[in-house]
């Protein structure tokens, strides 16, 4: 069951498409791995690289979403994931009519700006859901990369290991517990007598 958040701001029950957030937990992707294409041909697949580099573009030391693999790995997920490939699919050739009928030309031979405002247009008439689900497996192909969080790293000093391997902290200075440790006992033992004063 799949939802259309597009409708007056409820959520509509749609039984004739995937939910891709649902659908998901069913790939396996890693991130950051040399691939190619599998399921789209060259001139999709040159489309979703224009498209995923507007959504993520360079900036500074950090590389735009395309430079790191993020439509390889959209097309990936969409691989192990047989029932988002129409919604991709149906996506892809839409932002190119757009394309065409707006600027006369390929989505890949538009300027950046061209193309955001073209992929703002799409996302605002999106009932598939294509433009969500390649913005958040954009997200997740692009922050989870090694070049990413390197780039993040010597930018902002932020490490994404930390969380799971910590910093390095002072050693404690345990005479600060010595009033503590004089202290009598503020507790009891239970089922047993009381402690002594």
């Amino acid at each position: 069951m799949a939802y259309d958040r597009k409708q007056g701001g409820h959520q509509v029950a749609q039984a004739n498409r995937p939910d891709y957030r649902l659908e998901v937990g069913r790939a396996e992707v890693p991130v950051g791995e040399a691939r190619g294409f599998s399921i789209l041909d060259e001139p999709r697949a040159a489309t979703l690289r224009a498209w995923v580099a507007a959504l993520i573009p360079e900036a500074g030391n950090r590389p735009d979403a395309a430079a790191v693999g993020a439509a390889e790995y959209i097309d990936a997920t969409v691989l192990q994931v047989p029932a988002l490939r129409p919604s991709l699919l149906q996506g892809i050739d839409r932002i190119e009519r757009l394309a065409a009928a707006r600027a006369n030309r390929a989505f890949t031979s538009c300027a950046a700006d061209e193309r955001e405002r073209l992929l703002r247009e799409f996302e605002a008439e999106d009932a598939t859901d294509a433009f969500n689900m390649v913005r958040d497996f954009t997200y997740e192909a692009y922050y989870g990369h090694p070049r990413v969080l390197a780039a993040l790293e010597a930018g902002t000093g932020w490490s994404a290991t930390s969380p799971t391997q910590g910093s390095a902290m002072a050693p404690f200075d345990e005479s600060r517990l010595r009033r503590v440790r004089s202290l009598p006992p503020q507790w009891r033992r239970a089922g047993g007598p009381a402690p002594k004063r």
